[in-house]
Parts: C-alpha cells; sequence; structure tokens
C-alpha cells in the first residue's frame, strides 16, 4: 500500500486528487495548519494532520512516524496578480520551508511531487506554438517566479542530495469543488457571476488564450502516474488545446442560455497572451482522453447551479 502525505490535500485540487486514489489501495494522509477549512474532506478516508508547512520538524515526523513513501505538495499563497509584498511572505513561510522539506525527503528516500504551474512558469512569447516542458522558465509574475524557484529547488536537491521528484506543470484546471466567488480560475468566477446575475470581468480584451483541463481529468491522469510510479521528470498536464477568454465566456452563454454582461477591463502586465501546453511527453507515460471543454463547463455549470 502506497502512503501518500498531501502538503495542502484539503484544498480544490488537492481534494479531488485524494477521492479519485482513495478508491485504489492508497493510504492518504493530509497535512493542514489548524485553522484550515477541511470540508471539502469530509466523508473521505484520510488521517488528518494539524500541522504547518513551517514546522518542519512535526511534518517531517509526521513522515517518519508513518511510513509516508510519497510526499505531494499543493501549498501556495499566491495568485498572479500577487504583489512583492505578498511574494516575501510566500517565500518565509513556503519557499523556504519547502526547501528544507525537500532535503528530509532526499535523506530519508521520498518521493516529492509539486504541483508547480504550466500556465505561468514559462512566461509569455510572441508565437501561439504549445509549450514543451524543455522551453526556458521566464515567468512574468511573483507566482510564476515563486514556482520556478520551487523547480529549482528541487532540480539542486536532485543533483545534490539524490531526491526522488516528480514536477507537474497543470495547465488551468476548472470544475467541481472550485470557488465560484474567489479571486482565480476564470471559468469558476465567471459561473459564480452569472449564477448572482453580475456581469463578467475581464482583464484585457478578451483574446488571451489558456489551455483548460477538467477536474476529474488532473486527478485521473495523476493517479496513473502515481500508479506508474513515474519519477525525475517534469511533465505538462492540460488539454493540448487552446480557447481565448472571449471563447469560455461565449461557450458560457451557450451552456447556461443567459446573455450576460462582459466588462472589459484595463490589461494586467502579469497575464501572458497565450499559453497552451505540448501533451507529447505526457503521452509517454499515460494514455488519457481528456473530457472536451464544452461539456466539461457545461458539467461544471449545471453542478453549480443545483447547488445554490
Amino acid at each position: 500500500m502506497k502512503k501518500i502525505l498531501f502538503i495542502g490535500g484539503a484544498g480544490f485540487i488537492g481534494s479531488n486528487l485524494i477521492k479519485v486514489l482513495i478508491k485504489d489501495d492508497y493510504d492518504i494522509h493530509v497535512c493542514e495548519p489548524t485553522n484550515a477549512s477541511l470540508h471539502r474532506l469530509q466523508g473521505l478516508d484520510v488521517k488528518i494532520h494539524n500541522s504547518s508547512l513551517t514546522d518542519t520538524a512535526s511534518v517531517s515526523e509526521i513522515i517518519k512516524h508513518n511510513n509516508i513513501d510519497t510526499v505531494v505538495h499543493l501549498v501556495s499563497t499566491l495568485i498572479p496578480g500577487s504583489t512583492y509584498d505578498d511574494y516575501k511572505e510566500e517565500y518565509k513561510h513556503v519557499i523556504f520551508p519547502s526547501i528544507e522539506l525537500m532535503e528530509i525527503c532526499a535523506e530519508i528516500g521520498v518521493k516529492f511531487v509539486y504541483f508547480s504551474s504550466g500556465g505561468t512558469v514559462y512566461g509569455n512569447r510572441n508565437d501561439v506554438h504549445p509549450f514543451v516542458e524543455n522551453d526556458p522558465m521566464a515567468p512574468i509574475s511573483y507566482y510564476g517566479w515563486s514556482k520556478q524557484m520551487m523547480e529549482n529547488s528541487i532540480q539542486f536537491m536532485h543533483r545534490t542530495k539524490g531526491l526522488k521528484y516528480l514536477i507537474l506543470r497543470p495547465s488551468n484546471p476548472y470544475g467541481h469543488g472550485q470557488n465560484l466567488y474567489g479571486r482565480q480560475g476564470l471559468v469558476a468566477v465567471a459561473i459564480g457571476k452569472v449564477l448572482k446575475k453580475e456581469p463578467v470581468e475581464v482583464w484585457g480584451d478578451g483574446s488571451a488564450v489558456r489551455d483548460y483541463i477538467y477536474i476529474d481529468d488532473l486527478a485521473n491522469v495523476f493517479k496513473l502516474l502515481m500508479d506508474g510510479d513515474v519519477t525525475n521528470e517534469s511533465l505538462n498536464i492540460g488539454s493540448g488545446r487552446g480557447y481565448s477568454v472571449n471563447d469560455v465566456l461565449a461557450f458560457l452563454k451557450i451552456v447556461s442560455h443567459e446573455d450576460f454582461k462582459i466588462e472589459y477591463k484595463n490589461p494586467r502586465p502579469v497575464d501572458v497572451s497565450s499559453m497552451v501546453l505540448d501533451l507529447s511527453r505526457l503521452r509517454q507515460y499515460v494514455d488519457y482522453d481528456f473530457i472536451p471543454f464544452m461539456e466539461g463547463i457545461k458539467l461544471f455549470y449545471h453542478e453549480s447551479q443545483s447547488n445554490l
């Protein structure tokens, strides 16, 4: 039985990953601070450990006491629009203790799986070709920079300490369990606005292109990678197709049958113009058919509507 510790497993992505794994032969542990909301994990057969990432001694003891063989790191306090002050707090409370945790994992032979961001680590460029994993990382936001720092630290620990790792660069995940009224996730935020009969705000003219992945697809691909014990790789995970913001909102109008208002705002310098992921390397490890984007939006919208 594989024993996995999720650092930050109570969030949108983590809880969906866990739901897929517990259907099979996995012993799941979750590390969250005492003030964290655990509502997404209710009813799931997981062991909760109340500890903050900053308390690396406590996290290390959890790993050793429970014979954990894989740590999955999902913690981040930043979003693409975060400021330098936000980044400084991230470095203090997330990046630096994570580096300590990587060293601990290397020393005791525990695999370190990190969820980076395929949407921000590559940065901006003029052409629309999909990004491949060996493209240069050139983020233009503090959020992306924090992800690059984490990835660089993992590679350093692999070279110098023999850390076993898997870096996953998902595109833009969306779907059930996502916060409809937060600051991140176009599909979720737009659905939240539509359900509240409010206009949808768009930064720029709506031409920015993104790669979107339904959360069940992300979770299922993650499980296949865990089942196959894929190690010492960096992998894009997305749909491999790009849609503009205007495309997304047009799909949502069709699905919702609502002619909601769209308010276009000035573009932000931290937003890249186009981001689509190449999946060639991923397909060397998994054979998987992704849910079409329109179908995914339809599933998410109707579920959100029924939960009102």
